[in-house]
């Protein structure tokens, strides 16, 4: 048996979605009893998967002893990159708990702030390899990529190219733009001082918002959200072109490097 685990952003349910289901053969997926995993799971099925949903201590004894391929996914809430401390704690915690039943894990975050500078390190003794979506566009040396914008856009040199060019824009992949009015807690109590409105946002320097086309079709409301979010802040719209082959690669070298010695 072989089992790889994926914990990651809610932000990522379209592209861990896309992977899985065009993917070689994955024998059982299985997906941890939370709330947080519901889109996840309609995604999935909507591709015709039935994965299975347990809590983590269910799952241990679920799983098969055979050679068997398992993918078992936690995903978590949008959002949690605006304070790096609550986002370092819950990730860590997942890990852990993920670490005691699979063979490697594939983080679906970037660097998010360093948040995560340390945590090879810090698991190093649960020999339990941890990956975080890797950049490899370049002839450079593989690092993290810098966030989920920079992963939809191919990766951090073409972000700070797209940066200099678009000072001015605020990025959404479909994942944000569907549900930018819960992460950022409009009409409720903004996260950490920070004011999600057209005055703030326009006082940051803010004139357009940018949807990141994928190519990925589950967030059917995309186009009418970043609509919304445009006339809500009076901002111009622009369409730049995404891409899913960081997640695609990532994905493809932590599956052939866990899978490899059943081959030998």
């Amino acid at each position: 048996m072989t089992a790889l685990g994926i914990v990651g952003c809610r932000v990522f349910e379209d592209e861990i979605t896309h992977v899985l289901a065009n993917g070689p053969d994955i024998d059982r997926i299985y997906i941890i009893e939370n709330e947080e995993n519901d889109g996840l799971l309609y995604k999935l099925e909507s591709e015709g998967f039935e994965p299975v949903v347990l809590p983590f201590y269910k799952i241990k004894t679920d799983l098969k002893r055979s050679n068997e391929f398992s993918i078992i996914v936690q995903l978590q809430g949008m959002g949690l990159h605006i304070d790096p401390a609550l986002l370092k704690s819950k990730t860590y915690t997942n890990v852990d708990l993920m670490s005691r039943l699979v063979d490697g894990i594939l983080l679906f975050y970037g660097s998010c702030g360093q948040a995560f500078s340390r945590i090879q390190r810090d698991f190093a003794h649960k020999g339990c390899p941890i990956k975080p979506l890797q950049d490899r566009s370049t002839g450079e040396s593989i690092k993290p990529v810098e966030d989920c914008i920079a992963a939809a856009l191919g990766g951090n040199s073409n972000y700070r190219k797209i940066l200099k060019n678009h000072s001015d824009t605020f990025f959404l992949t479909p994942m944000w733009a569907v549900n930018w009015k819960t992460v950022f807690r409009v009409g409720d109590k903004p996260p950490l001082g920070f004011e999600f409105t057209p005055e703030y946002m326009r006082e940051l320097g803010y004139r357009k918002v940018a949807g990141i086309n994928t190519k990925l079709s589950y967030e059917s409301d995309f186009e009418k959200k970043i609509e919304e979010f445009a006339h809500n802040f009076g901002f111009e719209i622009i369409e730049l072109e995404g891409s899913t082959e960081i997640v695609k690669k990532s994905y493809n070298q932590m599956r052939t490097m866990l899978r490899r010695p059943l081959k030998v």
